[in-house]
């Protein structure tokens, strides 16, 4: 077997977020998959399935609105900005009369945090262990073994030592 359900799932919705296909769209495909498979296969049938498989594995994602001319990202201090404030472009999709759509912003994609992965990596001992060897097992004969072998990450290590004293931090 080629996909396992997670797989298919992070295929399928890659595809959905690279082609700003709509929720109901993309439930409509999941529920044809699900008709072409072989009975009792476990695809999800909808998009609130597929959010609730993501959302259990601890997979949940953020939508990050963008400028259409890839000035800024719509979040922090613009996230309730209506156009872009460098070049005055709207967020949001206009039709000809000059209305906002309905549906969505004019550019954005989709991000999966790393943080709560890092956590579901660090639940497992055998996992957090090799995660962690640079901080314990480390050789220090000169050679770039590691990100935290070169300069700026020294640099990074001596400005904030706190958090450099945190092998979980990927030191």
């Amino acid at each position: 077997m080629k996909y396992t359900k997670l797989s298919a799932l992070v295929k399928l919705y890659n595809l959905k977020a690279r082609y700003g296909w709509s929720d109901k769209g993309f439930s409509e495909l999941l529920q044809l998959l699900g008709d072409m498979l072989p009975l009792n296969n476990e695809m999800s049938l909808s998009m609130y399935e597929a959010k609730k498989t993501f959302s259990a594995l601890g997979m949940e994602y953020q939508k990050i609105h963008a400028c259409p001319n890839d000035c800024i990202l719509y979040r922090n201090q613009y996230k309730d900005a209506i156009a872009c404030p460098t070049c005055g472009k709207s967020r949001w999709k206009i039709n000809n009369e000059g209305e906002r759509l309905r549906r969505g912003s004019c550019k954005g994609f989709v991000v999966f945090p790393p943080i709560p992965r890092f956590k579901r990596m660090f639940q497992s001992s055998k996992t957090a262990k090799h995660l962690m060897w640079h901080a314990k097992d480390k050789e220090y004969d000169g050679k770039l073994r590691h990100p935290s072998d070169s300069s700026a990450w020294k640099l990074v290590d001596h400005m904030w030592p706190d958090f450099a004293s945190e092998p979980q931090t990927l030191d």
